[in-house]
This record gives structure tokens, C-alpha cells and sequence, in this order.
């Protein structure tokens, strides 16, 4: 039997110590770094590209996005063939950019300590394989190519229309991978606007909120190691109990002006599928019960929904659009659960 959802195949908690998920692509196995994966899910359907270059093999349908899909089959000098019911797809972010990737089948969990390229002909032979994408070879147990992340991102700019292009493609629901691809492709819905209990904070004099089941934990005066990249968000490595978790100043992303970040700051950490973000604050306000949104108010890309209060309107945010905004901004993923500064 099929399965016919688009539910994540399995979490990104491996056993201790691991640092890559291995997956089978044809007879080669490839460890990606877990720094880089978003999710995992049953792989849906490919839709084409007219304007993608060699090596991208179309686009999926992903949350209201056009996510480009890395061939990695062509790479790997491997033979074309349709997107198989039991195949896997794998959401990266590299250097601010999302990116699927479709496999065989998703394997284990391992921890490599180091990988060399001496063994690269015992694993490829003379294949031609695309070393762009290939940072070398480990044992790990068994001979697997370690994935070279920064390999996949190609000089592809698409045009503004390549979405529409994408979700304009007539459905197929007949097509035993369709109902996969519609689910995946759904945009979530807003979190509930009556009765909300949402965890409310201050940015530049404006009352925000977020729905505490997004809040992982609170932090007061909490110190942080700043990141020396250029970027229009101020960004900065926060260590929480051994694990950095990115931290930024979201007001760029508010439409706010930028402030440098303070030597110690207070905040919280926002969770979704997609990965952690910590956010400074100006106040920490507590949890509340919100009332009904305002009638009419207009959501952007990063607010949902106006809720007024005896203190001021409190704006609520769209967390997974935060993160997934702040990464798109933010050249450079700083490794899930890496050793902080």
C-alpha cells in the first residue's frame, strides 16, 4: 500500500555524537551534514523548470515555495527515472537558500570524525561523479561520500513567476505520489486568533507576541559571541547548555531600523520543524491570553494576525516564516547542536 501523507519520515535526533544522516542514492551511500537538514519527508512529485540549469532536475511544491531540486542522480552519473513511491526527500538550507534533495532511501545516523579521498576510486571507480558536491570519503561504518553542502548551490536565478509557473501545473489525482505533493505543498494555517495563549515581548516600543507552543525557552542576560559576517541582521551564536543556537535582531525583519546587539541580551528561543532561532528583545512582557484578532487587519509575510489590548495592539508573528525568513537573510547556517564559542 502507499502511504499517501506528507508527514516528516522521522526526527533529526540521532544517537549522541552523530553529525551526518546517511542516504542511499543508486549503489552510493551519501552522509549529509544534520547541521543543514531542515526535514525529512516521502518525496513528492518533481514538477519541471523551463528556466532551470543542468544539474537543478525541477521544483517541488513546499509550503506556498518553488523549492528547487538538486539532481543528484545526474551528478552521480546514475540513470534517470520518475520519483518512486518509496523515495525520500530531504530539505537543506545552504547559505540562505532552501534546497531538496530526493534519495533512495534515508538509512541511519552516524558520527565521522574524519574522511580523506583515498578511497574515492574504490567507492566511484572511474564514474566521472561530481566532486563539486563530494568533500571526501569515510568509513562509517561502511564507505559512504561525505556531501560537500556549498556543492549544490548553483549560479540559478530564476524569474519572479518561476512559483507560479510551478503551483500553475494542472493536478494529477490519479497520480499515486499527488496527495503527498498537495499536503507538502500546503501553506500552514494561522495560529487561532481568540483565546490564544501567546507569550508577548516588546521591539522598538511595538508589542509582538508568539504562541508559546513556538517558544522553546526564555533567556535573560545572556551573553553571545557575535558573528563577523556581513549581513543586513545583526547575528550572533548563543550558547544554551552546550548547543549555539543562532540569534538575531529581528527588527530589520519588522521593518524596524537595525540596532547592534547588545554584550548581554534578553530574548527566546523560537522552535518549528525547521529549525531553531533565538530573536533579542527589548522586554520580556509574560504570557497572556489574547483576545479575537481585529477585523480587517491585513497579515504580511511575517504577521498574522492584530490583537488589541488595554496596553497597545499586539502584533502576532508567523514563527516558521521568521526562521525560515531569517535564514534567507542570513548568509550562512551556523550547525544545529554545534559546540558554541
Amino acid at each position: 500500500m502507499i502511504e499517501t501523507t506528507a508527514k516528516p519520515v522521522s526526527g533529526l535526533r540521532g544517537a549522541d555524537g552523530a553529525t551526518h544522516l546517511v542516504a542511499r542514492i543508486g549503489p552510493y551511500q551519501l552522509a549529509i551534514p544534520l547541521g543543514v537538514i531542515l526535514s525529512l519527508h516521502e518525496a513528492p512529485l518533481v514538477f519541471a523548470v523551463p528556466c532551470a540549469q543542468p544539474g537543478i532536475a525541477g521544483a517541488i511544491r513546499y509550503q506556498g515555495l518553488a523549492v528547487p531540486v538538486f539532481d543528484l542522480r545526474r551528478s552521480l552519473r546514475l540513470e534517470q527515472r520518475p520519483v518512486q513511491p518509496d523515495d525520500r526527500l530531504i530539505l537543506v538550507a545552504v547559505r540562505g537558500r532552501i534546497m531538496a534533495l530526493i534519495a533512495d532511501e534515508v538509512r541511519t545516523f552516524v558520527a565521522i570524525e574524519r574522511m580523506s579521498d583515498e578511497r574515492e576510486h574504490a567507492l566511484f571507480g572511474d564514474t566521472p561523479v561530481n566532486r563539486r558536491i563530494i568533500a571526501g570519503i569515510a568509513a562509517a561504518p561502511f564507505p559512504c561520500a561525505v556531501l560537500d553542502p556549498d556543492g549544490l548551490i548553483l549560479p540559478d536565478e530564476w524569474p519572479d513567476d518561476v512559483t507560479s509557473h510551478v503551483y500553475a501545473q494542472p493536478p494529477d489525482p490519479q497520480h499515486p505520489l499527488w496527495r503527498r505533493t498537495e499536503l507538502l505543498a500546503e501553506v500552514p494555517a494561522p495560529p487561532a486568533v481568540g483565546g490564544l495563549e501567546a507569550a508577548v515581548f516588546r521591539i522598538g516600543g511595538q508589542f509582538y507576541a508568539v504562541p508559546v507552543t513556538s517558544v522553546a525557552e526564555f533567556f535573560t542576560g545572556a551573553v553571545h559571541a557575535p558573528i563577523p559576517v556581513r549581513a543586513p541582521v545583526a547575528a550572533s551564536l548563543l550558547n544554551r547548555r552546550g548547543s549555539a543556537v543562532l540569534l538575531i535582531d529581528p527588527r530589520p525583519l519588522l521593518d524596524l531600523p537595525p540596532a547592534p546587539l547588545p554584550p548581554a541580551v534578553d530574548g527566546m528561543v523560537l522552535a518549528d520543524t525547521s529549525g531553531n532561532l533565538a530573536i533579542a528583545t527589548d522586554s520580556l512582557e509574560g504570557l497572556r491570553e489574547l483576545p479575537a484578532a481585529r477585523a480587517g487587519h491585513q497579515a504580511s509575510s511575517l504577521c498574522t494576525s492584530l490583537h488589541p489590548t488595554p496596553e497597545g495592539p499586539v502584533i502576532m508573528l508567523d514563527v516558521p516564516a521568521v526562521i525560515r525568513h531569517a535564514y534567507t537573510v542570513f548568509a550562512g547556517r551556523p550547525k544545529a547542536g554545534a559546540p558554541s564559542t
